[in-house]
């Protein structure tokens, strides 16, 4: 997780999916997210980046076309998971 100070623990024992978690707003928002408690699930298009921010955030990667219904599905399934 990085280095920025957790504000509250609201999240604690949720998930959340956030799409183009790689770079951005994304980014921003899995790290958010994480830092109040969230096991985060990173869905990017750009497997190095998305991993990237998975491993930071201590969450999971899915690699997701948002294009693709099967793939939206398969993100949604690890987060169920």
């Amino acid at each position: 997780m990085s280095t920025e100070e957790i504000v509250c623990r609201r999240l604690v024992g949720r998930t959340a999916v956030i799409t183009g978690a790689g770079s951005g707003i994304g980014l921003a928002t899995a790290r958010r997210l994480a830092s109040e408690g969230a096991h985060v699930v990173c869905g990017d298009i750009d497997e190095t980046a998305g991993k990237a921010a998975a491993e930071e955030v201590g969450g999971t990667f899915v690699k997701v076309d948002v294009t693709d219904p099967e793939e939206v599905e398969a993100l949604y399934r690890t987060a169920f998971e």
